[in-house]
């Protein structure tokens, strides 16, 4: 399946002990030998705050970003609210890392 606008995924590091991240994919700016060239915008789950970042991001293969799972975009836009309205992070952090864990377990 190929990358498009709007694409969501998630990276789940934490066994490295490493931050999780989700990503959203904002742009395919071109295909080039079977990689799809991306403009990505990650969302880092980082110790007291979400870290936000905008950059180019290639595919291993067409529809496919190393390490990162596809996730709803229904359930990505609801980490994102749940992260926005936080009155505290981790409590917030720990809401998002839940329902990764249960696409980890339901994919």
């Amino acid at each position: 399946m190929e990358v498009k606008k709007g694409c969501t995924y998630y990276q789940d590091r934490r066994k490295e002990r490493l931050e999780p991240i989700l990503l959203e994919v904002l742009k395919v700016e071109e295909v080039v030998c079977g990689h799809e060239i991306c403009k990505v915008r990650w969302h880092i789950l980082g110790k007291d705050r979400v870290h936000t970042s905008v950059f180019p991001m290639a595919t291993i293969k067409i529809g496919e970003f190393a390490d990162f799972k596809p996730m709803p975009r229904e359930l990505f836009l609801e980490c994102l609210e749940i992260l926005k309205n936080k009155e505290v992070y981790k409590n917030a952090k720990r809401r998002v890392v839940y329902r990764m864990e249960k696409l980890k377990l339901n994919g």
